[in-house]
């Protein structure tokens, strides 16, 4: 019996983290999964040299690895980790408590007792609980505490076996000091700068083959033309229709070219972000000189006759038409075996889990025999490469090092690269493959809910501006490539794979306005207004805590005085309101400058008051100034007042011009004329709010977006009239 060829393939990927806007690092998964999955994953393989396999690097990834080796990138969880406790104002303490507990608790929080303990006091359900007031019981040595345990929790079994510090960190387990804080940090840089240079070397032995996905992780297929996902699921529900193949074609290019650049060579194939493929995304990749590409067997069996026999159908490479005498070698992966170490097997004891994997891989080949099939079975199992590994005990050390074992031994199993697997001259060939992905061979994730079609508007109207734009000339090219830019990272598949309702996170927020922030931002790069859709959070079910669309809306006119106090309740009842969430944080430095922003008009003018979040001394110290930020039509504009806390109404300025007033004693009270700023009764006008300390800005309101609001007629509030 021939050997089965056993094509593995662990996808590494991290969507663009960066503000669209500041530049700064939401979300730390980049720094995180690098402590653990990307580190480990090389340095098993080191040690099991007669391993072959593929892994593949999305450019977007490698892009912000280079930042945090570089030190451009500093993310607000390792900045939180970096202040001294007793420096953290206590917004900061509240986002330590909150988030430094993300990870898996049964792996990583409950063998660690100091860890454990810290959760218990904090609580593991925090719906309806005040995290401010949580965290202003935990000490300064429990928070440092949990930012050492939080930062250990993610280093991998890599790191702890190379690094004789971070192992007296674990053993040490509680009453940690600057000094601890400070090694686990460096610990950190250290690995970040050894990620590509130890992969390189694994290729460059000719043990790895590295490989790339999309630029930014698009879902090729829909950036073609998104009225493809019909073909799949003929009566769903579509955006108006995104059909770019030229931006396809950009993020195919551009990873090949990220790839020379970083490992001396281009990839030769790539995995289709999401395994999507189409006739037109295939045609897209072997025009840009790409050379194997993969998917999911359910992709291949919807592409061949319903009478095509599985095990001689999945187990071997085809050749796929891709336009004008082109082909595509692509190889299908097996589904079980892949989602049994995706989901499974980090349930099961490593021993078993390893065996059950090999017995499966020799029985197709097996069976592959007794078919008397030509040639030999290749399987393909491919799978995430990163966040199945924090679910396994102990990073997945034991699991992976008992499978390379078992498969470095085995007689009936033959480990190859994708290259290699795909090589054979055994295969057949589709003349039209099927437009789908690895998730029930469509599109549904990425476009068949409500919210991905917000956003698939939202983009599709950024992107004709762009295109608008190029056509009339009226943009120079610097500004012109920046908002192409930031279209290019909106069209990345995650921030689709958080809308709708099939998947949850504690962090669809920070998700959505990542999306949403290059929206807006290509549009005012080019002198447009943002699309509706765009400038209000698209995800609805917002997390506890979470930043979430106004607690309420304008119902009443309003005839304030301005004079930085609420005189009386009345004198607001009528306005909309707008609270930050609990755990949203601030731009730079973490703390709050305003708890709540109320909006609301009289036919002349709009009001806007802000209450501080400490108290008004506290603003005055993080704040010198606010900036109203009005789009409205092909209007935008930014209207500065500065914060003088002395009650007395001052102007406001537009353009250098004065405007309307404002004044601060208590609460910040501003009147802005709605003439002055040209806006007619019936127009729609989004609404931001900017606190900023000179040239720095330290907080906005919403975090993500805008409020929005209608200029009121004279009909107002005949039609918002209630008992």
């Amino acid at each position: 019996m021939q050997k089965a060829r056993l094509a593995l393939l662990w996808h590494m990927h991290q969507p663009p983290y960066r503000d669209a806007d500041t530049g700064e690092y939401l979300l730390p998964w980049v720094r995180l999964h690098a402590t653990r999955a990307y580190n480990d994953m090389a340095w098993i393989l080191e040690r099991h040299p007669g391993i072959r396999c593929t892994v593949n690097f999305t450019p977007i990834l490698l892009e912000q690895l280079e930042d945090y080796v570089a030190g451009r990138a500093r993310d607000r969880f390792l900045e939180l980790t970096a202040r001294p406790a007793n420096e953290l104002a206590p917004d900061e303490r509240a986002a330590i408590v909150r988030g430094f507990f993300m990870v898996d608790w049964a792996r990583n929080v409950r063998p660690v007792p100091r860890y454990w303990e810290l959760l218990q006091k904090r609580g593991r359900d925090l719906r309806g609980r005040d995290v401010r007031r949580l965290a202003a019981a935990f000490s300064d040595a429990e928070i440092t505490d949990l930012q050492v345990h939080f930062n250990l929790a993610w280093m991998g079994f890599g790191a702890l076996a190379d690094d004789e510090g971070l192992r007296a960190l674990r053993e040490k387990g509680r009453g940690f000091d600057r000094a601890d804080v400070a090694l686990l940090l460096e610990a950190q840089r250290r690995i970040l700068a050894g990620i590509v240079p130890r992969w390189t070397r694994l290729a460059d032995r000719g043990q790895v083959e590295l490989s790339a996905t999309p630029y930014h992780h698009p879902i090729l297929p829909l950036l073609c033309d998104t009225d493809v996902a019909r073909r799949a699921l003929p009566h769903v529900q579509l955006p108006p229709r995104f059909a770019h193949p030229e931006d396809a074609r950009w993020h195919v290019r551009e990873a090949l070219a990220s790839h020379a650049r970083r490992f001396g060579r281009p990839p030769a194939g790539m995995w289709p972000a999401e395994g999507a493929v189409s006739p037109e995304a295939v045609e897209v990749l072997a025009r840009e000189g790409v050379r194997w590409a993969a998917s999911d067997e359910g992709v291949l069996l919807h592409s061949l006759p319903p009478s095509a026999p599985r095990l001689a159908s999945v187990y071997r490479p085809w050749r796929i038409a891709a336009g004008e005498g082109r082909e595509l070698k692509m190889l299908f992966r097996d589904r079980a075996l892949s989602d049994a170490i995706g989901f499974t097997y980090s349930g099961v004891p490593a021993r078993e889990a390893a065996d059950d994997f090999v017995a499966n891989v020799a029985s197709i080949a097996q069976a592959w025999a007794a078919e008397r099939l030509p040639g030999r079975a290749t399987v393909g199992v491919f799978l995430d490469g990163e966040n199945a590994w924090e679910h396994y005990p102990h990073s997945g050390h034991e699991f992976l090092d008992r499978l390379y074992g078992a498969l470095a031994a085995s007689d009936a199993i033959e480990t190859v690269t994708l290259s290699e697997a795909t090589a054979a001259t055994e295969g057949g060939i589709v003349t039209r493959i099927h437009s789908g992905s690895w998730i029930e061979a469509s599109y549904r994730i990425w476009i068949g809910h409500a919210e991905d079609r917000q956003a698939w508007t939202a983009l599709g109207r950024a992107r004709a501006a762009l295109a608008a734009a190029e056509r009339s000339g009226a943009v120079d090219a610097d500004r012109l490539e920046q908002a192409r830019q930031h279209l290019h990272a909106a069209e990345a598949s995650d921030w689709f794979w958080w809308y709708g309702d099939d998947f949850a996170t504690d962090l669809g927020a920070e998700f959505d306005g990542l999306f949403r922030g290059h929206v807006v931002r290509a549009c005012l790069l080019l002198g447009v207004t943002p699309p509706r859709e765009a400038v209000e959070p698209i995800k609805r079910a917002a997390a506890p805590g979470a930043e979430v669309r106004a607690a309420r809306q304008p119902t009443a006119l309003l005839a304030p005085r301005i004079d930085g106090r609420q005189t009386t309740y009345f004198e607001w009842a009528g306005a909309g309101v707008h609270r930050p969430g609990q755990h949203r944080g601030s731009m730079f430095g973490g703390a709050q400058v305003f708890q709540a922003l109320h909006y609301g008009f009289d036919l002349e003018a709009l009001y806007l008051r802000l209450d501080p979040a400490e108290s008004p001394e506290r603003t005055v110290e993080l704040a010198s100034e606010v900036r109203v930020v009005l789009l409205a039509g092909d209007r935008n504009e930014t209207v500065e007042l500065a914060i003088v806390r002395d009650g007395q109404a001052r102007p406001a300025r537009l353009r250098g011009a004065e405007l309307g007033e404002a004044a601060f004693a208590q609460v910040l009270e501003v009147r802005l004329p709605f003439a002055a700023l040209g806006l007619a009764p019936g127009t729609e006008v989004a609404l931001g709010v900017h606190a900023a300390r000179g040239d720095v800005e330290v907080e906005r309101l919403p975090r993500h977006g805008f409020v929005t609001l209608t200029v009121p007629d004279a009909d107002f509030e005949r039609l918002n009239w209630s008992v």
